[in-house]
């Protein structure tokens, strides 16, 4: 039986559970948009700029473990999703990007908007190739369904990210016959480990040490590590730091919760690792400078580390490390528990100290500033007011600057929700976009994205998706009129600043303007009565904070000279 090369397509994207595409609708991508309304299980999202369609699909695979898809046209529709795509590919997260190309027989003519690469044309596939695992044309209609399916094993294995594939019109319209091994579900399985001798090296090093610790990064949260993680912490009185990616991997408020490592993170957890650990177990980091102050070397003095990481390239590339083990973290941990069960290893004493040690020194700079009543409005307080008011299964989204800062210091992550990072590119207004596909991916859970005035200048067009679907999530817009860590760091640099501030803009106005529920707030008590309402509202909502320009972020110790 003969079907659309496109209908192939969007048969293989449903036997991988995908329920939404997100995109930009154009000529060269059309087959494939139409294809989509033969059937149920798939919903296409347009979104106002491909680059938010790119950070949807982006927080789709982030809340649902699924690869995330998004689509573009040629020329412009295809560039446009670069931001997007970088950002997957810099902190791991799948992607299938699909761009649409000129037909086959007008390559090198000049049609409008070709990419192929012919005369002065941009080349799209070749444009990809830096912010994907790989980028390729799929030309041959018979080939494509094996393109499809070889671009999603290639974006979910290993160490993942987006992988790009380039499909010309005529290709999507063509007839091919259609061969039911593409049209079925297929299963690959995942590698498993048994005890091996860098494992059983490892479990020495932690039966020896005296007070080990943990640091957890992104990549545990993703792979799920995390939760086998806490048993083991739990089982051993191990004390659990998380770098700056990893935040939410365990509950802020957990007895071994050290809290965040890092320039915005707290000095508690950092005197921790770097002052009474003997051993530090890092799992899913690479050692980031944010994470690391800079890559200090405290991080290894009078201490051992063992690394576990997906990518062997990261092992050992900042630090120096006593064993490092390359694989899936969550079965490396998982077979580590194991080990440990199995051979009734003695918990920590160390782990009954940690609590008075948080105590004695405190969680969070100025706590006094928590419930500091002045106007404008502390940042501080506005997120002890979050952390009162959210719900325990909150999901939590910090977009790029000052009140990601913030958010990193004092917002409290609770038992059933978690933190979902943009950094690794770093690119103000992602979240605002990827915080409508976590959504999607997690109907059932609150969804808060914090960003600030510059990143909602760059992002907040797709608030229009939102309320265009009634896609129901909080945006917070910390507004000061300033973009205010580069202010804070300049200011550091240069003692002056350029370019740091933003004109006054109405935030809620401009949610008004698109179909989205807008609030102005000015005052903690104004908060408080409009995060509640927001939360009980089941619809799109912006809470336009206006906050206290004259208070600093928490970024402490960065390198922000050659010296430093």
């Amino acid at each position: 039986m003969k079907k659309r090369v496109a209908n192939v397509i969007t048969q293989l994207l449903i036997n991988e559970q995908i329920e939404y595409v997100f995109g930009v609708t154009g000529k060269t991508i059309a087959p494939l948009l139409d294809a989509f309304l033969d059937f149920d299980q798939i919903h296409f999202i347009a979104s106002k700029h491909e680059n938010g369609a790119a950070l949807m699909a982006y927080g789709y695979a982030q809340g649902s473990g699924k690869i995330g898809v998004c689509c573009g046209s040629t020329g412009g529709g295809s560039t446009n999703l670069a931001t997007g795509v970088a950002t997957a590919y810099m902190n791991s997260v799948p992607l299938l990007v699909i761009t649409g190309q000129v037909s086959t027989q007008d390559y090198g003519k000049g049609a409008f908007q070709e990419s192929t690469g012919f005369g002065q044309s941009i080349d799209t596939v070749d444009f990809f190739r830096s912010i994907t695992k790989e980028s390729f044309a799929a030309i041959n209609p018979n080939k494509v369904a094996e393109a499809i399916e070889y671009g999603i094993r290639s974006a979910k294995s290993g160490r993942m990210g987006p992988v790009h594939v380039n499909i010309p019109f005529d290709i999507q319209q063509a007839y091919i016959e259609s061969h039911e091994n593409h049209l079925k579900p297929r299963i690959f399985t995942e590698g498993t480990v048994g005890e091996s001798a860098g494992l059983e090296e490892a479990l020495l090093l932690i039966d020896r040490a005296q007070r080990p610790v943990f640091l957890v990064g992104w990549g545990a949260v993703q792979c799920g590590a995390h939760h086998e993680i806490r048993k083991i912490s739990e089982r051993m009185g191990i004390p659990v730091a998380t770098t700056i990616q990893g935040k939410g991997a365990i509950p802020s408020n957990h007895p071994l919760c050290l809290g965040v490592v890092g320039i915005c993170g707290h000095q508690v957890a950092a005197d921790y690792v770097f002052d009474h650990s003997d051993l530090l177990i890092a799992v899913g980091t690479s050692f980031g400078e944010f994470s690391t102050y800079g890559w200090d070397s405290r991080f290894f003095n009078k201490k051992k580390i063992i690394q576990i990481d997906i990518d062997n390239r990261e092992i050992g590339k900042n630090f120096p490390v006593e064993i490092g083990l390359t694989g899936d973290a969550k079965v490396i941990i998982n077979q580590l528990n194991l080990m440990i069960r199995n051979k009734e290893v003695k918990a920590k004493p160390s782990g009954r100290k940690i609590g008075p040690f948080i105590e004695s020194r405190g969680r969070v700079l100025n706590p006094r500033k928590l419930e500091d009543d002045s106007v404008p409005l502390k940042p501080q307080r506005l997120l002890n007011e979050v952390n009162k008011l959210a719900p325990d299964n909150t999901m939590f989204l910090a977009d790029s600057s000052s009140h990601w800062a913030w958010s990193m210091h004092y917002l409290e992550i609770k038992e059933k929700g978690n933190f979902f990072p943009t950094l690794g590119l770093g690119a103000m207004g992602a979240s605002i976009g990827s915080a409508i596909g976590l959504k999607l991916s997690l109907p059932d859970n609150p969804v808060v994205c914090i960003c600030g005035d510059g990143s909602f200048l760059m992002g907040g067009n797709e608030i229009a998706t939102a309320g265009q679907y009634n896609i129901p999530l909080i945006w917070i817009v910390f507004n000061d009129s300033r973009y205010g860590m580069p202010e804070a760091s300049i200011k550091k640099m240069y003692n002056r600043t350029i370019g740091v501030s933003l004109s006054h803009t109405n935030f809620a106005k401009m949610a008004e303007s698109v179909n989205v529920k807008g609030y102005r707030v000015e005052t903690p008590e104004e908060f408080s009565l409009a995060f509640k309402e927001a939360l009980d509202s089941n619809q799109p909502v912006v809470l336009d904070v206006l906050i206290d320009k004259t208070e600093v972020p928490p970024i402490g110790k960065r390198k922000l000279t050659t010296d430093d």
